[in-house]
C-alpha cells in the first residue's frame, strides 16, 4: 500500500520529467521523511522490502537511483543493491544505514555495490547533495549509453547495407539466418540478448568476398568443392577487421571468433558469446542443409549426423520445426546397407558433387548396381539418408 502512498501518479503532468527514485525502508517514519525532503523535485517510488523494490524496477520507467535502508525483512541492503548492481548497472545504488552497519556498508562500496551511502540520521543537506550527485551521473551515463547506442546502430547498419549492396544472394541467406536465430532465441528464453541477432548477420558479411557464382550455388544447396567450401568457411573471420573496434560489440566480436574456429582467450568464452556461437552455428548450419533437402527433419539428422551443433540447440531447433524428439523421419545408410524398396530422402551426390539419384526416388536393383558402380568410379557422399 505504500508504494502508492508516496509515488507520483503518471497523469500528474507536473512530474512528466522528473527524475524518478526508489526508496526502499520498512520503516514509515524514514520514508515519510525522505519523501518530505525529496518528493517536490522527484517522482517516488517506495518500497518496504527488496522483493517489492525489484518488482518496482522491473514495473516502472528507466529509475535514477535507489535509496534502500540495511536491515529488512528478507534481502538487506547491501543484497538488494547487489541485485540492482547485476540486473540495472545504470541505476545509482545509496545505501541509508545507520552506524552500526558501517563496516559493512563501506565494504559494500569497496566492492562496487554501492555508490554512496548516508548515515542514520542523514542531514537534509546530504541527502540533497548526494541525490543531486547521483542523479547528475545517472543522466550523464544515460547520454553516454545513448551515444553509444547511436553510434553502434550506425555502424552496424552501414556494415550490413555493404552486404546488401555486394551480395544480394548472401544478404537474403544471412535474413534467413537471422530470422531461425530469432526464433531459436525465443525458445531457448535468451530474449533480449541483441548480440545474438548481430553476430547471426556479421557472420554473413563476408559474403562479399565470395564470388557471386559460389554463393548463388550455396543458396540454391548444390554441393561446393573444396575450394569453394573454404571461401564459405572463411567468411565469418572477413568481418572481424570491420567490427573489432565498435563499442558495446565484445560479446559480437568474440562470437564471430568463434564461429571462425579461433581459439577461445585463457577464460574461456563469455556465457554470452558461448551461447551465441552455439545458436548461430545451428542456424547457419540448419539453413545450409535445408536449401539441399528443403525437409526441415532431413536437415535436422543431418546436421544432428555432423555433430557440430549444441544438443540443447539441437532440441530447441527439432520444438521449433515440430519435431519434439529427436529425428525417425530419416534414416542414414551406408551405401552397402541400402536395400531394395527404400525411398531416399536427399539426393544420393558423386565426391565432386553431382547429383546421380534424386530424393524421393524409390530405391531399385538396378540404381545399386549403378550406385555401386559410380562408387568404385569416383566415390560417393555417405551415409545416404532415407525415409523412414
Amino acid at each position: 500500500m505504500r508504494t502508492e502512498l508516496y509515488r507520483s501518479g503518471d497523469a500528474d503532468t507536473r512530474n512528466a520529467g522528473k527524475p524518478i527514485l526508489l526508496l526502499v525502508d520498512d520503516d514509515e517514519s524514514t520514508i515519510a521523511t525522505l519523501s518530505l525532503q525529496l518528493g517536490r523535485d522527484h517522482r517516488l517510488l517506495v518500497a518496504g522490502d527488496g522483493e517489492e523494490a525489484l518488482r518496482l524496477l522491473a514495473a516502472n520507467g528507466p529509475v535514477a537511483a535507489v535509496i534502500t535502508d540495511m536491515m529488512m525483512p528478507g534481502m538487506n541492503g547491501v543484497e538488494l543493491l547487489g541485485r540492482i548492481q547485476a540486473e540495472y548497472p545504470e541505476v545509482m545504488r545509496i545505501l541509508h544505514t545507520a552506524h552500526g552497519d558501517m563496516n559493512t556498508a563501506i565494504a559494500a562500496i569497496n566492492s562496487g555495490g554501492v555508490y554512496r551511502f548516508l548515515p542514520k540520521p542523514a542531514r537534509r543537506d546530504d541527502i540533497m547533495q548526494t541525490v543531486k550527485q547521483a542523479v547528475t551521473k545517472h543522466e550523464h551515463s544515460m547520454a553516454e549509453r545513448t551515444k553509444l547506442d547511436t553510434t553502434l546502430k550506425t555502424s552496424v547498419q552501414a556494415i550490413f547495407g555493404l552486404l546488401e549492396l555486394s551480395s544480394p544472394q548472401g544478404f537474403a541467406r544471412a535474413g534467413r539466418i537471422r530470422s531461425l536465430v530469432a526464433e531459436l532465441v525465443h525458445v531457448l528464453e535468451l530474449d533480449g540478448l541483441w548480440e545474438i541477432e548481430v553476430a547471426a548477420m556479421a557472420s554473413q558479411v563476408g559474403a562479399v568476398t565470395v564470388p557471386a557464382e559460389v554463393m548463388r550455388r550455396l543458396c540454391e544447396g548444390d554441393h561446393l568443392s573444396p575450394e569453394e567450401q573454404a571461401q564459405v568457411n572463411a567468411m565469418p573471420s572477413m568481418v572481424l577487421p570491420l567490427i573489432k573496434d565498435i563499442p558495446m560489440l565484445e560479446d559480437v566480436v568474440a562470437t564471430i571468433r568463434g564461429l571462425a574456429g579461433q581459439a577461445p582467450p585463457a577464460g574461456g568464452w563469455s556465457p554470452l558469446a558461448e551461447g551465441a556461437i552455439s545458436v548461430v552455428r545451428t542456424a547457419i548450419e540448419y539453413v545450409t542443409a535445408e536449401s539441399r533437402t528443403h525437409q526441415p527433419s532431413t536437415a535436422i539428422t543431418a546436421i544432428t549426423r555432423a555433430g557440430t551443433c549444441a544438443p540443447h540447440v539441437l532440441a530447441a531447433l527439432r520444438k521449433l520445426k515440430g519435431l519434439e524428439t529427436a529425428s525417425t523421419a530419416t534414416q542414414a545408410y551406408a551405401l552397402a546397407d541400402l536395400q531394395v524398396g527404400m525411398r531416399l530422402a536427399e539426393d544420393v551426390r558423386a565426391q565432386n558433387g553431382v547429383v546421380l539419384i534424386g530424393s524421393g526416388t524409390v530405391v531399385t536393383d538396378v540404381m545399386l548396381d549403378r550406385l555401386n558402380n559410380f562408387s568404385r568410379m569416383v566415390g560417393l557422399v555417405e551415409p545416404v539418408l532415407t525415409a523412414a
